[in-house]
């Protein structure tokens, strides 16, 4: 056999065998759309929460609820999603709490337009913010109605603080937030877990 001869049918091998490998690898998983996503940031704005009320005002991960501004409404604005978003939990933690107000003092979770309308509400029940546990994070309870769940393009997400009576006292909370919202139309609304009945376990009586 010649040099070039063997040169020859040792490169068709190792081709042949380069070939054989690349066809026996399996292909690389498709890549899994990420749906979900967590909101923390917002801008708090006083009295009004429409766009106009919120330019040039910081955004922060802490909002600031007051009972002395003047006004009985304060918002923390989550920022608007260009796709429909739909809310899976949320959750809250007082960072803060100090002073008084005399009625109440409560929190909610709605959704309103860029002029600041309510178009529904999210959350299925108010907090009270004067008797909320402090320094611990909690759940808030939403709606199970898919359709409040819903936060379409240029609609935010708000935090509602509201006070019950006329501005005064001073009240003075600093809450963060944990919104998970999810741009997947397949998604379920939240359900409220079923308690499991407990089991009996009776004696043995052996006669």
């Amino acid at each position: 056999m010649s040099h070039l001869y063997r040169i020859i049918a040792i490169t068709i091998a190792l081709l042949s065998v380069a070939l054989l490998s690349h066809n026996g690898q399996a292909a690389p998983p498709a890549a899994t759309p990420i749906t979900s996503e967590v909101w923390r940031l917002g801008v708090t704005s006083e009295g009004d929460a429409a766009d106009a009320a919120l330019i040039g005002r910081p955004a922060s991960i802490t909002a600031s609820f007051r009972s002395n501004r003047g006004v009985q409404d304060i918002f923390f604005t989550f920022p608007a999603s260009a796709q429909t978003q739909t809310v899976q939990s949320a959750a809250y933690r007082l960072l803060q709490r100090s002073g008084t107000y005399t009625s109440t003092a409560s929190l909610a979770l709605e959704v309103r337009d860029a002029s600041g309308m309510l178009q529904h509400t999210v959350s299925a029940e108010s907090i009270d913010l004067q008797t909320a546990t402090m320094d611990t994070w909690a759940s808030l309870v939403l709606t199970t109605d898919l359709a409040d769940l819903t936060i379409a393009p240029g609609e935010h997400l708000v935090a509602h603080f509201t006070l019950a009576g006329a501005p005064a006292g001073t009240l003075d909370v600093r809450p963060v937030f944990e919104i998970v919202a999810t741009s997947d139309p397949t998604v379920s609304p939240p359900t409220t877990p079923t308690p499991t009945p407990p089991i009996l376990h009776l004696p043995l009586i052996v006669r």
